[in-house]
């Protein structure tokens, strides 16, 4: 974890969703002052919404599989360590 001017603690959660929120305001920005028809941006910002939200779905599950993933390597590396002593 790092720290913020405050001196509070910003985690990683806070940064990624930070980051994902600004990348979501640009691509917003973008798409509204591109010039083409509103019936063609509303077609487009909708299948970015859709990509975006099959994306999001995926998220618990990716963070499950490597939760999981990290705790095995972990108590196969803590088994070896007790193992050795």
């Amino acid at each position: 974890m790092s720290t913020n001017d405050n001196g509070n603690r910003v985690g990683f959660g806070q940064l990624l969703l930070a980051m994902l929120g600004g990348a979501a305001a640009g691509a917003a920005a973008v798409y509204l002052t591109a010039p083409r028809s509103g019936l063609e941006s509303r077609r487009r910002l909708q299948a970015v919404a859709d990509d975006t939200r099959e994306t999001v779905e995926r998220v618990p599950l990716a963070l499950r599989k490597a939760t999981e993933a990290a705790r095995e390597a972990f108590n196969e590396t803590l088994r070896a360590d007790i193992q050795a002593v």
